[in-house]
């Protein structure tokens, strides 16, 4: 019998831009997020209750909890997923039509920044009509979502399963999981459990409010953040330095230079109001492809695999980088999900790092003079202080050599030996640091000295 009601409520906030699509398009986007009645990010229950169950699904009681449905047997789901709106401000919560609304906010998010992608190829080149595009949320944007349980004082072990679930840092929403988008970090926890047997908790449930915008007198979870909370996963730190200056470009020019790193604004949450604030950004997506290409090169050392016997694959050919970084396509049977997630990071260019402007001119080969109309600048950036820390979170394998092919090439960034973002030709993009591994260092390329 049922008697009794876990109820959990979550304040979470982007820790990365999020990207639920809402299957529409616009005239200037090829994709858009799923907005509530006021026009305002959000996101449905269906999309995070989908999440949990997935990640869940290795569980015995995971049909128990949230049902299924086999031929003429099925059962239904116990567990309540809400939809997650948007906080406004400290308070407010975007769930019903507002009846006013601030102007200034409603335009900032009615007009969100998007991200270029572009299809490549089983040749490794952009493909014909390839190229794309999607609005994201504000990486800072918080949301409130809740969660209900109906079950018995037994089912408490795995409600606390599902609300450390949601905690884990590898849990994401939406579409780009694996290229930075939908990482979700737990603000606040206010949880409550009512025994129906007990006439002071019945009472209590039935004249409970579901409300975001109502008071809650629910206590608060206090609790400390563990970020290897997931024992399925291994946890990756790269603290790097770069040697000099470095470029993640956005492919656009400005009023100052030519090309410029990429950039975006972030929502701040100060005062109990919303703010903007103006980052660069390194995209996951772009230590991702570099990672990735190297990652085929060291398996294919590791399993002797050599191109002058015709052996060495490359692309989701190559069994690691299939296994690591997910494949799919019309000509790959079995397509996967990748099994790598790391995070877009951002910086304040005041606070870590500043730009330099760099001109160039190109040469004519034959006079060896500069070519007419040739003349282009490109701002780059290099760090004040301090190192950048990237974690890179990677699913237990089977395959130990698939394992070290991955540590190697992570090994291969804090050596130098792997330039990450644009201009590495040049001379740019060259870091060196120390590599962690669930919290023990397993390289430092400066030995005694210490990066963070």
């Amino acid at each position: 019998m049922n008697t009794h009601r876990y109820i959990a409520r979550f304040i979470v906030e982007a820790e990365t831009p999020l990207f639920v699509g809402s299957g529409e398009a616009s005239l200037l986007k090829d994709a858009l997020v799923q907005k509530d009645c006021n026009g305002f990010p959000m996101i449905l229950g269906t999309s995070l209750a989908g999440v949990l169950r997935h990640s869940l699904v290795k569980n015995d009681w995971i049909e128990r909890v949230f049902g299924y449905a086999k031929r003429d047997k099925g059962t239904g789901s116990l567990l309540k997923v809400s939809s997650a709106y948007m906080m406004l401000n400290g308070n407010e919560v975007s769930e019903v039509i507002l009846e006013s609304i601030d102007a200034e906010l409603f335009d900032r998010f009615s007009n969100l920044p998007s991200r270029q992608h572009v299809r490549i190829t089983e040749k490794g080149v952009a493909a014909e009509q390839g190229l794309f595009d999607n609005e994201v949320v504000y990486k800072g944007t918080r949301f409130v979502f809740e969660l209900e349980l109906k079950g018995n004082s037994q089912d408490e072990k795995y409600w606390n399963n599902i609300v450390r679930q949601v905690k884990s840092p590898t849990f994401r929403i939406g579409s780009g999981t694996r290229n930075g988008y939908g990482s979700l970090s737990v603000i606040s926890i206010f949880e409550k459990t009512f025994d129906l047997t007990k006439i002071e908790d019945f009472e209590s449930y039935v004249s409970f409010n579901p409300s975001f915008n109502s008071e809650l007198d629910f206590s608060k979870v206090e609790y400390e953040k563990d970020n290897n909370q997931n024992s399925d996963f291994i946890k990756y730190t790269l603290n790097l330095k770069p040697d000099s200056f470095f470029i993640f470009s956005e492919g656009f020019g400005d009023e100052e230079a030519d090309n410029r790193p990429l950039e975006e604004e972030i929502v701040i949450y100060k005062n109990g109001k919303i703010d903007f604030e103006k980052q660069t950004v390194i995209p996951a997506s772009s230590i991702k492809g570099a990672i990735s290409h190297r990652v085929a090169f060291n398996y294919n050392k590791l399993t002797k695999q050599f191109a002058d016997v015709g052996g060495a694959k490359t692309g989701v050919e190559n069994e690691a980088v299939a296994a690591l970084f997910g494949k799919a396509g019309k000509d790959v049977a079995d397509p996967q999900a990748g099994n790598v997630f790391i995070n877009d990071f951002y910086y304040s260019d005041d606070k870590i790092a500043n730009d330099k402007i760099l001109n160039h001119v190109a040469i004519d080969r034959f006079t060896g003079g500069a070519m007419d109309g040739a003349l282009f600048s490109e701002k780059v950036s290099f760090l004040k202080g301090g190192d950048f820390c990237f974690d890179v979170y990677v699913q237990h394998s089977n395959d130990g050599k698939i394992l070290e092919s991955l540590e190697n090439t992570l090994i291969d960034i804090c050596k130098g030996l792997l330039p990450l973002g644009g201009m590495t030709t040049k001379g740019h993009g060259m870091f060196t640091g120390k590599l962690l591994k669930n919290g023990e260092e397993i390289f430092n390329y400066y030995k005694k000295e210490e990066l963070c």
